[in-house]
Order: structure tokens, then C-alpha cells, then sequence
């Protein structure tokens, strides 16, 4: 997570440098600068996801810095020691706002903060991706997986089957299973119109995978697995078998 620190004071940079570093390892500086002109060409060129503007700098201000970049989609954090700078700070959209001398406690909170929404929006642009993804390359579409503590882009052709487990729903594909954090309903919905059969109350199968139904009525698949086929779905699998 790239971020700059537009600051004229040399203590100043070195104290922020050296909290950032002790706060969240996440946080990479890759600019310094201590002047209007320099801290624009940074920017522009860095593109950050994190800014740490002080107001007063060489050449002019903090404000004069945000009026000349250019796409910029990160956060701002004002740094100084100008209360009164607050209002016309959040005018130019600033994330949050700290005062010198900076506290670590309330520059850790500010980075928590930040470091979180940053996570939501590059989730959201990935999801975002996906879905542009699967509207112009319907050959290899993609499916998000969501697991307790992740989520993961999986190619719908990777998948070889899922299975129930309550609430949760386990995907097995061809390297690797993921525990899903929804019912196998909701996957039966999204995947059906991808050649997904619903086999039995807690199996779905990726008809790609299939090798055959054995003389015992279960559905063999590449990954060696038996997977039954229930009373109750046996016309439904057979017709959706016949029209592939």
C-alpha cells in the first residue's frame, strides 16, 4: 500500500516515516516531498493510496498540491498544526485530519481506518472486474468465493463439484477446497446456468467433470469421487444429462 508525506520540516518526516513503519507494515513510502511542485510530479507519478499532506509547505500550500493532481483516488490525510484549517480540509475531500504534534494513538487509528476502506474498495473494484469479465469472456467465466476470513476469484471451469455442510458450502476443484460462507442453494442458482446438475440434496456437480454414472446409480467424478444421485433428481439429472 503505497503512500507519500508532503512535509517541509525534516523532523517532521523522519518521525512520520518512523511511526508509519512501527504502526503497519502494510504501508510502503514511496515519496517524499517538501514543496508544491515536487509533491505534484510524486503523486501524479506514484499514485498512492495514501497521502499525508501537510498545509503550509514550500511554494504555497497543501490545497495548492490537490489543485493540481491529476485522477488522484487515494486518501488524504492533512497533517499541521492549524486547527482551524479543519473545514476548508474536508472541503478538498479529506479522509481525516491530525494534528502536530502527531499522537501515535490517533495516527494508528487513522491508518486502521484507512487501511480498511482501502480493502473494501479494492474488493469491490475486483468484484467489479469479474463482472466485466464474465460479460465479454463468457468462455472462462468467474465465480467470487467467499470464505470466513477471504475471498477468492475461481475460474467456474476449475470446479469440479461442491457439497453441503449446513450453512456452509465446500467447493472441491482441481488444485485445492475452499469452505464457503453460503448454502449450497445459493451456488445451485448462481452455477446452473454454467452445466452445474443438482445431483442430490447436498451435491452439485460440474457436469464438465462427469465420467459417467456407474452401474450403481452415483455420478463418477474426475476427482474420484462417488457422488449419489437421489430418487427424487434422477429424471431431472438424466434430462439435463441428455440435453448437454
Amino acid at each position: 500500500m503505497k503512500a507519500v508525506i508532503i512535509e517541509d520540516e525534516v523532523n517532521a518526516q523522519e518521525v512520520l516515516t518512523n511511526l508509519l513503519k512501527l504502526i503497519n507494515d502494510k504501508i510502503k513510502i514511496v515519496g517524499i516531498a517538501e514543496n508544491v511542485s515536487d509533491a505534484i510530479k510524486i503523486i501524479n507519478k506514484e499514485q498512492p493510496a495514501i497521502i499525508f499532506l501537510d498545509i503550509h509547505i514550500k511554494q504555497g500550500t497543501g490545497f495548492d498540491v490537490l489543485k493540481n493532481i491529476t485522477d488522484f483516488k487515494g486518501k488524504i490525510i492533512f497533517t499541521t498544526a492549524h486547527e482551524n484549517y479543519a473545514i476548508k480540509a474536508f472541503k478538498f475531500s479529506a479522509f481525516d485530519y491530525l494534528l502536530k504534534p502527531i499522537n501515535p494513538k490517533s495516527l494508528a487509528k487513522v491508518i486502521d481506518k484507512a487501511v480498511q476502506e482501502i480493502d473494501r474498495e479494492a474488493k469491490y473494484d475486483e468484484m467489479l472486474e469479474v463482472i466485466k469479465h464474465n460479460k465479454t469472456k463468457t468462455e472462462d467465466p468467474k465465480i467470487i468465493l467467499k470464505t470466513l476470513n477471504n475471498q477468492f476469484i475461481i475460474s467456474i471451469s476449475q470446479i469440479i463439484r461442491c457439497e453441503s455442510e449446513g450453512a456452509y458450502t465446500k467447493f472441491c476443484m482441481v488444485d485445492k477446497e475452499l469452505l464457503t460462507s453460503k448454502n449450497l442453494k445459493y451456488y445451485d442458482e448462481i452455477l446452473s446456468e454454467h452445466k452445474f446438475i443438482r445431483t442430490h440434496q447436498s451435491h452439485l456437480i460440474n457436469s464438465k467433470h462427469l465420467l459417467r454414472i456407474n452401474t450403481k446409480g452415483f455420478a463418477e467424478m474426475k476427482d474420484k469421487s462417488q457422488i449419489p444421485i437421489s430418487a427424487r433428481k434422477k429424471a431431472s439429472v438424466n434430462k439435463q444429462l441428455n440435453s448437454l
